[in-house]
């Protein structure tokens, strides 16, 4: 589907998931000037807006109670409402294997807590160009 006029000039959203309000906070903060952004505390609330609402990215923390962030994203990408909205993981683990986890669980990319503004708003734009590029073929 290409994008209209409007899908291009509008404001992107994001979906920040994260059980510390300390960290949901610090994110919005670094992200609002440049997207529209909403929270959820855990996996099964973001799922919900996610699929409501259908932002352009979702930011998600790996290490939360009840569905974790590897979860989360798992039931995203098996969700027809949520599967084609880029993911982007933040973690404080410091695991060899993470680009493998991430990719095998569908998310566009992961990121090491604590994650420069600038990386972070890049990696989000990148997954977002090309969740386009691949709606766009």
């Amino acid at each position: 589907m290409k994008p209209s006029h409007d899908d291009r000039t509008r404001r992107r959203t994001v979906l920040l998931i994260d059980d510390s309000v300390a960290e949901r906070d610090l994110y919005e903060f670094i992200l609002k000037p440049d997207f529209d952004i909403s929270t959820a505390n855990r996996g099964v609330e973001g799922i919900i807006i996610a699929a409501r609402d259908h932002p352009d990215a979702i930011v998600l923390d790996v290490m939360m109670p009840g569905l974790d962030g590897w979860e989360t994203c798992t039931e995203m990408k098996c969700l027809a409402d949520t599967a084609d909205i880029p993911v982007i993981l933040l973690t404080g683990t410091d695991d060899r294997n993470l680009r493998q986890h991430a990719s095998a669980v569908g998310a566009a990319a992961v990121l090491q807590k604590p994650c420069p503004a600038e990386r972070l708003r890049d990696t989000i734009l990148t997954a977002m160009a090309e969740a386009r590029i691949t709606a766009e073929n």
